[in-house]
């Protein structure tokens, strides 16, 4: 089969090729494999070709962390009903089987079907960001209606699923994007505010914004700057969600520093939960979406051929929402 590898480690321009017979390999427990539809990619799938993430896999590895496709073979301990069937999910990533392939392997207990009227982009780009939020705003947060929800990085994968899952579930959102184009995006997506950190102090403008109370919820894919801005501009008891660290480092924030305030410092990512919590999660994410309450977004949907661009597009800081690559063409076609 054909798929993008990473055999060495650096920016994704000069380690990222297509190879053409890569073999395929069998799944094993609690694995399918899918002939993929479309892969979602995100910023991990940089940071990996840098090595620098939590869960980089062995070289070679082939990344992109959810996919969708149609269902080929399955491994031990999965339901033999699924050939056939089309699903989204997570792939084996970390073993070096992602989704930036014609075919890739599944986690079984999280993959789920996809509905009839969902495109490969949408179910593509449904998982992680989206999951991630549940976690982060919904699980951890216990995130209100009463709750003003501060998104850093609110233009991208992780932001954007953020601010239109807080809407859904009732709550107030101000979004932090840098430039005219990327803070129109975050009005769009319903953004109550929307805080342009090129021109405008985020704490400064955050505690404005709410009379000098802070964000109850702050919810931060960036770190950094950005990061210790928002959680200046935390509210008392509020809760600062650390997602990742788009900008290259986490945020300077000491221990002592969440006690006048008394503010939790809440990790969250949509790993080490039952298949059952998970599927909890990914119900109630289509109801929000069969309503129209949430959008998988793209400024762009790069083919096969392009997959090596679409991370340097993420790399290069490009991205408004979610990022996907179709590798198999759409079935009119």
């Amino acid at each position: 089969m054909r798929a993008w590898r990473v055999k060495h480690f650096g920016d994704p321009a000069d380690v990222l090729t297509m190879e053409e017979n890569v073999t395929t390999v069998k799944p094993g427990r609690d694995q399918l494999k899918i002939t993929v539809e479309v892969a979602g990619l995100g910023l991990p799938d940089v940071l990996m070709c840098r090595n620098n993430y939590p869960f980089v896999p062995p070289l070679p590895f082939t990344p992109s962390q959810e996919a969708t496709g149609t269902v080929t073979e399955v491994g031990e301990n999965v339901d033999s009903a699924l050939l056939g069937t089309r699903v989204m999910g997570p792939t084996a990533f970390q073993l070096g089987h992602g989704g930036l392939a014609e075919e890739c392997l599944l986690i079984a207990p999280m993959a789920f079907p996809v509905p009839d009227t969902m495109s490969g982009e949408e179910a593509a780009g449904l998982f992680i960001p989206f999951q991630t939020a549940w976690v982060g705003l919904v699980h951890r947060a216990q995130m209100r209606s009463s709750d003003t929800v501060l998104v850093l990085g609110a233009s991208g994968s992780s932001g954007s699923a953020a601010v239109q899952l807080a809407k859904a579930k009732g709550a107030s959102v101000i979004a932090v994007a840098g430039g005219e184009s990327k803070t129109a995006f975050c009005t769009h997506l319903g953004a109550d505010a929307v805080i342009d950190y090129r021109c405008e102090d985020i704490a400064t403008k955050t505690l404005e914004l709410t009379n000098g109370v802070g964000a109850s919820v702050v919810y931060d894919p960036v770190g950094g700057k950005a990061g210790r801005a928002g959680f200046s501009a935390t509210a008392f008891e509020g809760r600062f969600v650390i997602i990742g660290y788009a900008s290259g480092e986490w945020p300077a924030i000491t221990l002592p520093e969440t006690l006048p305030k008394n503010i939790s410092l809440l990790g969250a990512m949509p790993v080490g939960y039952s298949s059952q919590f998970m599927a909890g999660i990914h119900g109630d994410l289509l109801s929000h979406w069969e309503k129209g309450d949430l959008k998988i977004v793209g400024n762009r949907t790069f083919n096969f051929e392009e997959g090596g661009k679409a991370i340097e597009h993420i790399a290069a800081g490009r991205v408004e929402g979610k990022i996907v690559v179709r590798i198999q063409p759409r079935p009119h076609e």
